[in-house]
């Protein structure tokens, strides 16, 4: 991936979320499905170390940390204007600026993360396959990379097409099941397949 895609990409990001990311918690409640169910499986498992990619307005990371507060969390957001935001509301995390397909998770908290989240964030990276390689290949022993994000809807038929184009408005592709398998990942979806929670082991 180019730096000048990724600019755009970034651009992009910035122009959009700078209208909106007063009131992104307020409506994607409505159609973000799987996010809360992903926290709780999560904190059923042992893990001190965690980083979210893409974590947006900080929501998912505080809930986890009023959880679990004696966990260490780090977060890679793309967008400076949803960075700018995590930032006030999430003191003493470690959030910096980057990409998917090429951040230094481990730089983040200074050694590699038990469990790296992915909550509506793949759809919207520019390669999702080097997204996955890189976070799979930075965790820790044991570690695990969560994904929940929009799923086939193969079981709401109707709701399907108007919501691909919906999404396709806004950049954002559902991941692709076949490369969620490809990745070793354990699938488990939401009703009538909306959503989508992939679990996905360390390479090598």
């Amino acid at each position: 991936m180019s730096t000048s895609s990724h600019e755009a990409h970034r651009d992009f990001l910035n122009a959009y979320y700078r209208n909106v990311r007063h009131v992104y918690d307020a409506t994607r409640k409505y159609y973000l499905f799987g996010r809360d169910r992903a926290l709780r499986e999560l904190l059923d498992e042992p893990w001190d170390t965690l980083v979210e990619v893409g974590p947006g307005t900080g929501r998912n990371l505080i809930k986890l940390r009023s959880a679990r507060p004696a966990a260490r969390y780090g977060g890679i957001e793309a967008s400076d204007e949803m960075l700018a935001m995590a930032r006030k509301r999430c003191a003493g995390m470690r959030l910096g600026h980057g990409f998917a397909e090429s951040a230094d998770y481990s730089a983040l908290l200074g050694a590699r993360p038990e469990r790296i989240l992915f909550s509506y964030c793949l759809s919207m990276v520019q390669d999702s396959d080097a997204a996955l390689r890189n976070a799979r290949g930075q965790l820790a022993p044991g570690g695990k990379v969560v994904v929940v994000d929009f799923g086939d809807m193969r079981g709401l038929p109707l709701l399907a097409g108007p919501m691909r184009r919906f999404l396709s408005a806004f950049h954002v592709a559902r991941p692709d099941p076949g490369l969620l398998s490809r990745h070793g990942a354990e699938l488990r979806w939401g009703p009538g397949r909306y959503y989508v929670i992939a679990v996905m082991k360390p390479t090598g």
